[in-house]
């Protein structure tokens, strides 16, 4: 698995729900405070949205991580949030500074 940094992924996660908002005609500004979840994206829309991270990004999420939300806050997490949560699940176990 390759290495991604933090800024890298959130490029990718941006354009990935930049493409989901257009093709389910909601209209949202989608950048780094963004939360897609509180924007109006379902949750089938934005694990849809992480399913296509995978193959752009190639890495595998676990099934039982859902980047756009906090378990502990129970809030939607924004953009740049999400991109730092998977970038910690994809480089769990790794010496990473």
């Amino acid at each position: 698995m390759k290495t991604l940094a933090i800024d890298d992924i959130e490029k990718q996660v941006i354009k990935v729900v930049q493409e989901a908002a257009t093709h389910m005609n909601v209209a949202m500004k989608v950048d780094s405070a963004c939360a897609p979840g509180y924007a109006g994206l379902t949750s089938q829309v934005l694990v849809t949205a992480m399913c296509r991270l995978e193959g752009i990004l190639d890495i595998e999420i676990p099934e039982n991580c859902y980047i756009f939300h906090d378990n502990n806050s129970l809030r939607q997490l924004s953009i740049r949030e999400a991109s730092e949560k998977l970038w910690k699940v994809i480089n769990k176990g790794k010496n990473v500074g």
